[in-house]
């Protein structure tokens, strides 16, 4: 009976390996908390479906072409909670009230169909350039906008600009293509109020200082730029253009200029003046739609 015992005992199946405990990896404290991030993305979602815009939801976006006077493919990866570490919930409460400033006809106009919230938007190859805050895809109908950028860390070297400002810049990009056809590229009465000798550089500084005829130093990238620059200064900025078109004749020639072409569109009630309180935009629409859980990645 022992050998017996001792035999059974030498067949005993090997005790499995100790595991070793598993813990989630602790979220970063500075993200948006789950309720907040979803009200504020339906909030969003609901303001851009008034003009028939959809907020897209495919989590990859490319597309390739000349932005921001880079030739290079970009990337957007649409931003889910995960990636709101350092970013302040009203900033996606501004992109709304940016786009609640227009009626649906301005975007109609614009021919935007889509809007993309993105994580980062990034080029395929490196660049001297810092990723690029939004940009407009006019081929997709398309605007995208960063998150990464407007993080409490990540500002730096991008220029004082606000999200609502890009969305303006992004926006009039659209609208300059739509209302100037194929001049949009060679704008004879634009360049005609540049200082003499002067030619377009791409990719301008951001951070250099204003020249002279310029808004910023970004401006002086291209044509695109220059204009879409006023413009959202015009909307972003008002008393700021004021205060540079009171000293800079070249600026206010480039901002009475742009008023004039996107008045008829946009309404000039709705354009800044100066001396005059900017127009208040129509209410963020805060209500949740069932299907944005889960939207978002």
């Amino acid at each position: 009976m022992r050998w017996a015992v001792l035999a059974l005992v030498g067949c005993a199946a090997p005790l499995p390996p100790a595991r070793t405990p598993e813990f989630a990896t602790p979220e970063p404290p500075d993200l948006i908390d789950a309720s907040t991030f979803t009200t504020r993305v339906a909030s969003l979602r609901a303001t851009l479906a008034r003009s028939k815009v959809a907020l897209d939801t495919t989590p990859v976006l490319a597309a390739c072409g000349v932005h921001h006077g880079i030739d290079d493919c970009l990337r957007c990866e649409l931003a889910s909670r995960t990636d709101t570490s350092g970013v302040d919930p009203d900033i996606i409460d501004a992109v709304a009230i940016a786009f609640a400033h227009y009626p649906t006809a301005v975007l109609r106009a614009a021919h935007l169909d889509h809007v993309a919230l993105c994580r980062r938007i990034a080029y395929d190859h490196a660049h001297d350039e810092p990723d690029p805050a939004g940009v407009a895809i006019y081929g997709d109908q398309r605007l995208m906008i960063s998150l990464a950028v407007f993080s409490a860390t990540a500002h730096e070297g991008h220029g004082d600009f606000s999200i609502e400002q890009v969305v303006h810049h992004e926006l009039f990009h659209m609208l300059d293509r739509a209302t100037q056809g194929a001049a949009v590229e060679d704008d004879h009465a634009w360049h005609a109020l540049n200082p003499p000798r002067f030619a377009y550089r791409a990719p301008a500084p951001l951070t250099a200082s204003r020249p002279t005829g310029f808004v910023n130093a970004y401006a002086t990238t291209n044509e695109l730029e220059d204009r879409a620059s006023v413009y959202e200064y015009m909307m972003g900025q008002p008393e700021e253009l004021c205060a540079l078109a009171r000293l800079d004749p070249i600026v206010a020639a480039k901002a009475k200029l742009v008023r004039s072409r996107v008045a008829a569109i946009v309404g000039d009630s709705r354009l800044p003046h100066c001396n005059r309180p900017p127009p208040k935009p129509a209410p963020v629409l805060h209500e949740r739609p069932p299907s944005i859980v889960g939207k978002m990645r």
